[in-house]
């Protein structure tokens, strides 16, 4: 792959067979921060082909390396972010699971429900939470954090046609 040393260098993301692009090198690296790129998207520096997950690709593994957080590290709230109560679904490979759950203590007050259920009580919104949360997870698995005090969701993963159910659901006028 081409070093992304700012001269017009474009990649593409492919999703479910669908690929979107071109981003810049930045928009990539902003991707990665907002979680909207993990280590096991699909990336290439072509539409057509050559298409590899980023985490085999120099320049966004060191990306992801940058994004990812130890867990105990100090995550920092939105500088906007105020305390609220969360729902947080979680479908984890077992090797994911152990950081997940350290990560949520980080963020606040954290209490298991039933297996992949946790309730958090926290400074920071259910976008925030989705990015920082995505960086820990595996190919396969799924997220969905719900801010049941201002009522927003937010999600990673969930395919195409449950992220239209839920924007269907979750647009409803009551």
């Amino acid at each position: 792959m081409p070093r992304d040393d700012g001269i017009a260098m474009s990649w593409f993301v492919k999703v479910e067979g669908r690929v979107y692009g071109p981003y810049t090198g930045a928009q990539m690296r902003a991707f990665i921060g907002e979680g909207r790129v993990a280590a096991h998207s699909t990336v290439s520096d072509r539409r057509e082909d050559g298409f590899r997950s980023a985490q085999d690709i120099a320049q966004l593994k060191t990306w992801l390396d940058e994004a990812r957080r130890s867990p105990g590290e100090k995550r920092p709230a939105p500088s906007d972010a105020r305390t609220a109560n969360f729902v947080i679904v979680a479908e984890l490979s077992p090797a994911s699971t152990p950081g997940f759950e350290a990560a949520l203590a980080d963020f606040g007050d954290a209490e298991p429900i039933t297996p992949g259920v946790w309730l958090l009580r926290g400074a920071a919104s259910a976008a925030h939470l989705r990015n920082e949360l995505s960086h820990l997870l595996a190919r396969e698995d799924r997220l969905l954090v719900v801010d049941a005090s201002r009522d927003r969701t937010a999600w990673f993963n969930l395919g195409r046609e449950a992220d239209e159910r839920i924007r269907s659901l979750w647009g409803r006028r009551v």
